[in-house]
This record gives structure tokens, C-alpha cells and sequence, in this order.
């Protein structure tokens, strides 16, 4: 999980999830490649376990893209929101998709991977007090290797194209929704707790020659938690074009 996490920190530069000044840029200056935007503001609501709700416009909403071509674009939609002396950003990760509308999922399914998207929570201070992540769900909750439950699922309900605002860019305008399960454990010295390792290799070692046994890790000595991210979003971009 270490490696996702700065994995994570790279992707987050440009999605504003490595710091309330990074996700400040914003909107029109997220993603590289993006060139000014201008009309309506970007939009973001999300909430979490069908209860908390945090919207979001203009700055505090992050596009990413590393740029697309004729058939392919990467994207990465976030967002960040502040209440009662926290922080709550919550972010896709980039991902790789066809420029049209349509429901995708992220790993696809029958294919190996991890989702990369993540619920943070800093203070006042800008220290991370709870990292959910898409990994960390894959970890502590799967119940197998291709959970459905651990994917990242984006419903784009609209994908237009409309005239470059920029030379060797594509402005677009997208709308829909994108949903995922996030989980956290606290690390210890930078570690999980022996506790938690133990039991892993323990279970391991037991199910030798047998089917892997789901999940990897035990959520109740791992002390984990988890939560379910529900966003909706309406922005507009310029995506660099290769």
C-alpha cells in the first residue's frame, strides 16, 4: 500500500490532493496541458456514506488530463471542501478512456489492478488525518481478486466537444457521475501494526495450496475503516490533443 500512496502524491500534483495549495489551482490550471477556462464554473457534489455532502465550484474543483488523442484521453476529476476545520478532497486519479459518454469502470473488469481513487481528510494545518484509498479498499474489504466493489465506476451522461480555446488542444465539456469504496488503517512507524502483518501471513500460510483467502488483511485487527464516495460533476476543460 506504501507504493500506492506515493504513487498517489504524483498523480495528486495534478489533481490538488497533496495539499490545500495544490488543490487551490484548481480548475483551468489542474491538469497539464489545459490552457484558461472560462463560463460557467466547474461543479462537484459528493457524498459520503449517503449521508455528508460537500459541494464544490470554480478553484475547488480539479480536471487533470495528460492529454488524449482521436480515441483516448486521460482524465482525473477532484475536488476539495472545507468544514469545521477540515479538509475533504476527493479525487478519481487519472484514467484512461474513450473521448464519447458511457459508464466505465476502472480496473476494468477481468483485468488486474487497483483503483486509484481516494478520500482525504487534513486539518488545519495541511497534516493528512485519514487516507482513504481505493487500494486500501482492495486490501482490508475485497472479497476477491475482482471485487466489483473495489472498482471505480465513472458515468460520463455528457461528452461534448466544442471549439479549441488553445492551439493543440481539445475543449470539452463533460458531465455525469463517478462513485467508489475507499478504505484506511493507520500505519505505525510507517508500517501496519505486527498485529495486523501477523495475522496476514498467519492466514497466508494456512491457506497454502488452497484458494487465496479475501480479503488480504483482516479490517478489525488492521483497524480499518472504510467509505463509500458518491460524486456528481459538470465541468469544462481544455485537454491537451496529441
Amino acid at each position: 500500500m506504501n507504493g500506492h500512496l506515493l504513487g498517489w502524491c504524483a498523480l495528486a500534483l495534478a489533481l490538488g490532493g497533496c495539499g490545500k495549495q495544490e488543490a487551490q489551482a484548481g480548475s483551468g490550471q489542474a491538469g497539464a496541458g489545459q490552457a484558461g477556462n472560462s463560463g460557467p464554473a466547474n461543479t462537484m457534489r459528493c457524498t459520503i456514506d449517503g449521508a455528508t455532502t460537500f459541494s464544490a465550484s470554480g478553484a475547488q474543483v480539479s480536471v487533470a488530463s495528460l492529454g488524449g488523442t482521436a480515441d483516448k484521453i486521460s482524465l482525473g476529476l477532484g475536488m476539495h471542501a472545507d468544514s469545521i476545520g477540515r479538509t475533504h478532497e476527493m479525487s478519481t486519479g487519472l484514467v484512461a478512456l474513450p473521448p464519447a459518454a458511457g459508464k466505465y469502470q476502472f480496473p476494468e473488469p477481468g483485468t488486474r489492478g487497483m483503483s486509484l481513487a481516494q478520500y482525504r481528510i487534513r486539518n488545519a494545518d495541511n497534516q493528512t488525518l485519514e487516507d482513504y484509498t481505493g487500494s486500501g479498499y482492495d486490501q482490508f474489504y475485497a472479497l476477491g481478486e475482482q471485487d466489483p466493489q473495489a472498482r471505480l465506476v465513472l458515468d460520463i451522461t455528457r461528452f461534448r466537444k466544442l471549439p479549441a480555446g488553445a492551439p493543440d488542444t481539445q475543449r470539452v465539456s463533460l458531465a455525469g457521475s463517478f462513485r467508489f469504496n475507499a478504505a484506511y488503517a493507520p500505519y505505525v512507524n510507517g508500517k501496519l501494526p505486527d498485529a495486523c502483518t501477523t495475522e496476514a501471513i498467519t492466514r497466508s500460510m494456512n491457506h497454502i495450496g488452497k484458494p487465496v483467502s479475501y480479503p488480504r488483511f483482516d479490517a478489525g485487527v488492521c483497524g480499518a475503516r472504510k467509505h463509500r464516495v458518491e460524486c456528481t460533476f459538470d465541468v469544462t476543460e481544455n485537454l491537451l490533443q496529441f
